[in-house]
């Protein structure tokens, strides 16, 4: 019992470790002053709280019905729909600001203690496990996309999935198929599809490697068999476990606008570019001079630390494993991916799926996630054999200062002479009332020269700390060094490319304005429900997506859009005559000789009474998908199609009981079939680890 004790305290120790790094490293975001700006509450917050209130009102969130006159939820390739961590939030505390924040907070977290336990299996020394997971948790990357909620997500599963993937190629067995089948299921349902595209390329890569180095001196045709029969066995527990979201997906493709593959020109948007990698010394230089970097501000920050760079660079000039070499060549394929250009047009032409990627910044995570192994394999073998600070590594070490001093040079240099420099305005900056005013103007004020110096600066003092700490072998103080760096740079670039202004209280205040559950909506005119003000919506995106009245005056950007939906709003809904804005959500064509009354309202089910003096249709305004039908009486039947992207029904003559119905009865079973397959796999799995519970992470 003692042993356990032990072993549970040290699991404590570590996790606690990496949660304080965490918390002090995205303080701006853990402290919930800042809320995560653009896309995570304009785009991947939605869907989550429209599944929480969903599932507290006692619904299956099958069909959104606010989304752009509705969607098919199950389709949503970007929300992690199928992710059982969003359904556990959503049905428990249910999705707020606050909840939205601390799942991103988790996936960071998961991700830093991923990559620790992932070179356990590799036996690395303690301290190099701990720098490099937290170079990987902190690192540039994570900084620029907090916005990107599956970017994340997706991320924090990927060193997981490689460590599971290690230990079933190493050894088959039942307790390997259900752990590397539940993580890879895991990492697909939470991951963005760009994501998944590249880990399936990384893996077969690694596959590929593993076949040909033949660790164990094995005949071409046992290799074959056993790799045969543990992916066989590990593809069907995941196509198991996937059965509801596969299901989903092809259910939602023919009706899905980016069913192909994408123009050239699409596929070449938003790199991480050449100029870009700069980020790998000079983080913060990143977050100005859009002109010179020529893209998105997000897409700039590759910074994973100046030990791990030191270390990387040191592996180019020495002998290499046949691991290292294999991470070297993947690093540099994806990050030339992730520049965009010749290298991806080249594998936009010759590559499958690849040319189903628009940003390509999001390649540039396996660069750094390999070049981050890389560097730890040459530092744990710099610790082994108790090298000191000479020769290869001390030339790196004073090429690199050489250039932080040439950047701190050119960065005061041209500051005064361009007069561009946040000292310029420091009188008008101090003039300002209150301190988040002071920061707003001083944030604004920084020039780039001024982050060449600041940056600069930082990365001097480091590196003077760094080589102190190799000269002396000093290893526990390398890695408070390297937790200062990574947190240094986590708060330097965060208030540029993570957090708005705004605190997530005042985004809640506004979230609080959306009415509870899911009410019946009000027969009123589209163009009369209700809005926000500009400054309202710049939090959390259309207001039509949380007011809980359905349809909206203009297209809301959204990931998922249906053909018939995009014909609609390719037709202007505003001014064209195929829109019924002035019209309630439901209504019939003949309206002076009928009255319509909604008797009860779910995302799935409508029921309503319609009493005409005339045959006439009812009109839905939802977008036109199969599995709609209609009852009017007992009989139920296919809706039918009305205008561009709506649906009808027909009424008698009379009173009519008319009921609206989604019911994807596939889509349904096969979302039962991966629960009841996921809670067998977890059951399984606690039963096997109750001997062996992680424990690399036990050994802080």
């Amino acid at each position: 019992m003692q042993f356990y004790a032990n072993k549970n305290r040290q699991l404590l120790k570590t996790v606690l470790f990496f949660t304080v790094v965490l918390v002090i490293a995205f303080l701006p975001v853990s402290s919930f002053l800042f809320f995560l700006k653009n896309d995570a509450f304009n785009g991947y917050f939605p869907p989550k709280f429209f599944m929480s209130e969903s599932i507290h009102a006692g619904y299956l969130p099958l069909w959104n019905p606010y989304i752009n006159f509705g969607i098919p939820q199950y389709g949503d390739m970007s929300s992690g729909y199928w992710s059982p961590i969003t359904w556990l939030i959503a049905a428990t505390v249910g999705y707020n600001a606050y909840t939205l924040t601390i799942e991103i907070l988790f996936y960071l977290l998961i991700s830093g203690l991923g990559l620790y336990q992932l070179t356990s299996v590799w036996q690395l020394n303690k301290n190099v496990r701990i720098i490099a997971a937290i170079a990987f948790m902190c690192c540039g990357y994570m900084v620029g996309h907090l916005q990107h909620f599956n970017w994340i997500s997706g991320t924090a599963f990927l060193p997981w999935c490689f460590w599971a993937y290690l230990q079933l190629l190493d050894k088959f067995s039942f307790k390997n198929i259900i752990r590397v089948a539940l993580l890879f299921y895991l990492f697909v349902a939470s991951a963005h599809p760009g994501i998944a595209i590249s880990a399936f390329y990384f893996f077969l890569a690694y596959l590929i490697f593993h076949f040909f180095e033949n660790k164990n001196n094995l005949p071409v045709a046992a290799r074959i068999k056993n790799i045969s029969i543990a992916h066989l066995s590990f593809l069907l527990v995941f196509l198991l476990l996937s059965a509801g979201m596969i299901t989903g997906y092809i259910d939602l493709l023919p009706q899905f606008v980016r069913t192909e593959k994408l123009s050239l020109a699409d596929s070449l948007l938003a790199p991480t570019s050449v100029q870009s990698w700069i980020s790998v010394l000079l983080p913060f230089a990143t977050v100005k001079n859009n002109n010179f970097y020529n893209t998105d501000i997000a897409m700039r920050n590759s910074y994973f630390g100046l030990t791990m760079l030191l270390f990387f660079l040191l592996c180019l000039f020495k002998k290499k494993n046949n691991l290292q070499k294999f991470l070297l060549v993947t690093g540099w394929v994806f990050a030339l991916l992730s520049t965009g250009g010749i290298f991806k047009t080249v594998a936009y032409k010759f590559i499958p799926f690849i040319g189903y990627i628009r940003l390509n910044g999001e390649f540039s995570i396996f660069a750094i996630f390999c070049f981050i192994l890389t560097g730890a394999f040459e530092l744990n073998k710099h610790l082994e054999q108790k090298k000191s600070f000479t020769g290869t590594l001390q030339w790196i070490y004073y090429g690199v200062e050489i250039i932080v001093i040439a950047a701190i040079a050119v960065g005061i240099y041209k500051a005064i002479q361009s007069k561009e420099s946040f000292f310029c305005n420091l009188k008008s900056i101090t003039a300002q009332q209150g301190i988040s005013l002071k920061l707003k103007l001083l944030i604004d004020a920084i020039s780039f020269y001024d982050t060449l110096w600041i940056q600069g600066f930082i990365q001097l003092f480091l590196l003077w700390g760094i080589k102190w700490c190799l000269r002396f072998q000093s290893w526990g103080l390398l890695k408070r060094i390297v937790v200062a760096d990574m947190v240094l740079a986590c708060l330097l670039n965060i208030p540029f490319t993570g957090v708005g202004k705004a605190s997530v209280a005042q985004v809640q205040a506004v979230l609080d304005k959306s009415p509870e559950g899911i009410p019946v909506p009000k027969l009123i005119p589209i163009i009369n429900n209700e809005k926000l003000s500009i400054e309202e919506e710049g939090l959390v995106g259309s207001w039509s997506l949380y007011n809980k009245q359905i349809g909206t005056t203009k297209f809301v950007p959204y990931p998922i859009i249906l053909k018939n939906m995009m014909a609609y709003f390719d037709k202007d809904a505003i001014t064209s005559k195929e829109n019924y804005l002035n019209k309630p959500f439901i209504f019939t064509d003949d309206p002076s000789a009928s009255q319509t009354t909604i008797q009860s309202f779910t995302p799935q089910k409508i029921e309503l009474t319609v009493t005409g003096s005339t045959a006439t249709q009812l009109i839905l305004q939802q977008n036109f998908y199969p599995h709609w039908f209609y009852t009017n009486g007992k009989e139920k039947k296919e809706v039918t199609s009305f205008g561009l992207n709506f649906m009808s029904a027909p009424v008698n003559k009379g009173e009519n009981n008319i009921s609206f119905l989604f019911e994807p009865s596939g889509v349904k079973w096969a979302m039962l079939l991966s629960a009841v397959v996921f809670v067998i796999c977890c059951l399984s799995l606690l039963f096997f680890s109750f001997k062996s519970p992680f424990p690399s992470l036990q050994q802080q």
